[in-house]
């Protein structure tokens, strides 16, 4: 064909049956091979399983195609599988010989996310799979001042979005939020004019607001750039504009709709919650644990801990959260700043304190008697704060006296078959699925199925 159409420069053969190849990766190609000198071209990627080769394909006659055993995260050599997605060839070669590949022939490595080539149904079905994922932008408030459940919630509901893209855009956040990002592995940035910040990804591409409440115009803004828009726990004029919206946190009656879902089976827990063995209520207590968040605004969990050791002998563990300023604490206290496993502390308590938000719902999971005292007016308005539920709702912080904080707890420690009733109706709240609730919903709207 070449030489029919006198074809002059590079020729380049892009098969159909290769769909995930790039425009980056055919650029690079064409650059990398105008410098090199070579005369043809081919994508390959790379292979580092071990491998047995038999010329005749029989399996008796194989032969290993290594010289060690090793775990592939090791191995100094590599197989190298041609893709069929980027061969070029010199014009001038292929007029000369027919083929497409010429004695001076470069090989291309394209990462393994475009090395699919469709030879099978099953190919052909991991394609459309491939496909179907978008990326997913988490535009998260986490400061001292909000708080951290926001993070921790989009990185629990990231966690159950394997296999698409997705992103953090940090608004007013701390530097702990920075922190919790690194060591999850997330890629993130600090957000610094939405517009710009959205821009880049293409395909199917859902922007998740948990920002507290948006405006009208930072929704709109967003679905001008192609986005759908989910928002969490928005009690703003932008909730209205937004494709789908989730309040666990707060009853229906804050904001109507018939893409608003609401209550405990969209609440998020951290994987360490799931699986937990049956509540214990000791008819004896032994142990509070105070707990106020990940950034505490209030000072709450001091002030707790300092009116429950002069109240109690009971054992008090504090668990202070990574954002939370330093305080003084009793020395009787036993103070750990962040906790390795929650549950097993929330578990091993006879009653939890805490503010009253996601907390609450884990302290649930765990079957635990909670006492809550609100950090600010927004967290008392929660849906899950009263006895149906089997919460006990002290009050706004700032609002309660000593007396009010302190007896509460006092009080239901003295009664065991009280805080068995309310364990009971803790553990009926949460079904451990909201993460994949919400998942889903947002690979609907990536699909376009809403």
């Amino acid at each position: 064909m070449a030489s029919t159409l006198n074809a002059e420069g590079i020729v380049g053969v892009f098969q159909p049956t290769s769909p995930s190849r790039t425009a980056t990766s055919i650029r690079r190609a064409v650059e990398e091979f105008r410098s090199s000198g070579a005369t043809s071209l081919a994508s390959v990627v790379r292979n580092n399983h071990l491998h047995w080769y038999s010329e005749q394909g029989a399996i008796g006659d194989a032969r290993p195609l290594f010289a060690a055993r090793v775990n592939r995260q090791f191995a100094q050599w590599a197989l190298y599988q041609e893709t069929g997605a980027i061969q070029l060839i010199a014009a001038e070669a292929i007029r000369n010989r027919p083929e497409m590949v010429s004695g001076n022939h470069m090989l291309f490595e394209v990462p393994p996310s475009e090395s699919l080539d469709i030879d099978t149904p099953a190919d052909l079905v991991l394609a459309r799979r491939e496909a179907s994922h978008g990326t997913i932008v988490f535009r998260v408030r986490a400061n001292r001042t909000v708080g951290s459940g926001h993070l921790h919630h989009c990185l629990q509901v990231a966690d159950e979005l394997i296999g698409h893209r997705t992103q953090f855009l940090l608004v007013d956040s701390d530097p702990f939020a920075a922190d919790l990002l690194d060591a999850a592995g997330h890629d993130w940035r600090h957000e610094t004019d939405l517009a710009t910040d959205l821009l880049g990804p293409t395909g199917p591409r859902v922007v998740v607001n948990d920002v507290l409440d948006t405006s009208v115009e930072e929704v709109l803004e967003q679905r001008s750039l192609g986005y759908r828009v989910v928002s969490i726990e928005d009690l703003g004029p932008g909730a209205r504009h937004a494709d789908w919206v989730v309040n666990a946190l707060y009853p229906p009656n804050f904001l109507d709709g018939p893409s608003v879902e609401t209550g405990p089976r969209w609440a998020t827990l951290r994987p360490e919650f799931s699986g937990l063995p049956p509540k214990n209520v000791r008819t004896a207590p032994e142990r509070i644990l105070v707990t106020f968040g990940g950034t505490d605004p209030s000072g709450l969990a001091a002030r707790t801990a300092r009116l429950l050791a002069t109240r109690t002998d009971l054992a008090i563990r504090v668990i202070v959260g990574p954002g939370a300023e330093d305080a003084d604490f009793p020395s009787r206290c036993d103070v750990l700043r962040s906790a390795r496993n929650m549950a097993t502390e929330m578990l091993e308590a006879d009653v939890v304190m805490t503010s009253a938000g996601r907390t609450v719902y884990e302290a649930a999971a765990t079957g635990t008697p909670v006492v809550a005292v609100a950090q600010n007016a927004r967290e008392a308005s929660h849906v899950h704060l009263d006895y149906r539920h089997g919460v006990i709702f002290a009050g706004i912080g700032a609002l309660l006296g000593d007396d009010a904080i302190v007896d509460p707890v006092l009080r239901l420690l003295d009664q065991p078959q009280l805080r068995r009733e309310l364990s009971e109706r803790l553990s009926k709240v949460i079904d451990h699925r909201g993460s994949r609730r919400i998942a889903h919903g947002i690979e609907r709207l990536l699909e376009g199925l809403d």
